[in-house]
């Protein structure tokens, strides 16, 4: 550091004139700061055509992997299953597959399962059956709706200005993302519409029992005792 300054003092005193002020300049390989990517919402899903099962049978350990179109069932020993969605991330989103399925069993006494099930968290949608395991292991077919917008449309949107109050512009508003959920849970889509429910069946009403009749003497009856 004294050898520097000394070189800097020495410089100045043959130039015969103060020193010029350091300017910094640019090197050839500094880094180069990129705009960050465009990325889908983290509430967009994609929507396919068929949702792809697998079922396990556990008596003898047998595995079967069926694809069901949407909207149509399909069977397997005593189950039949129906698929009425199947969703999954877009690219640039982690890689999850949601898809709403009615499983039910021909046994008796064995419980239907009716919502959504998920490939990467499957503690949220389980069938309970003591013979089979289901789980969704993805989607299949071609694209079907809900299809999100393009990414240059979904960058443009993100990019654009707000608007501000009072201001008159033709411009259409930037579409605003949801909030993404809170940590560890996930954001599904909204269910399929559903069938009305059955109404329920009117029953009869009990008969109320007469009271006891009155004494012959005009008393009330005697309350009857327990023992």
């Amino acid at each position: 550091m004294r050898r520097q300054m000394r070189a800097a003092a020495l410089a100045v005193s043959l130039l015969g004139g103060a020193a010029a002020p350091w300017v910094p300049v640019a090197r050839a390989d500094a880094p180069q700061w990129l705009p960050p990517p465009a990325m889908y919402p983290p509430d967009t899903w994609k929507g396919r055509g068929s949702a792809v099962v697998r079922i396990l049978d556990k008596l003898d350990a047998h595995v079967q992997v069926l694809d069901i179109p949407a909207g149509q069932d399909a069977t397997y020993k005593s189950l039949t299953l129906h698929a009425r969605a199947c969703l999954e991330r877009p690219p640039t989103l982690a890689a999850d597959t949601a898809a709403w399925l009615s499983v039910h069993d021909a046994h008796e006494g064995m419980m239907p399962f009716d919502g959504w099930m998920l490939r990467q968290e499957p503690a949220l949608g389980v069938f309970q059956n003591p013979l089979y395991d289901v789980q969704v292991v993805g989607c299949g077919g071609a694209d079907v709706a809900p299809i999100p917008p393009p990414l240059a449309v979904v960058q443009q949107q993100q990019a654009a200005p707000p608007v501000t109050p009072g201001a008159e512009s033709t411009a259409p508003a930037p579409v605003t993302a949801a909030a993404p959920p809170p940590q560890g849970t996930t954001a599904l889509p909204p269910p399929p519409p559903m069938p009305p429910p059955p109404q329920p069946v009117a029953r009869p009403a009990a008969p109320v029992p007469a009271p006891p009749p009155a004494a012959e003497d005009g008393s009330a009856a005697a309350p009857l005792l327990l023992h």
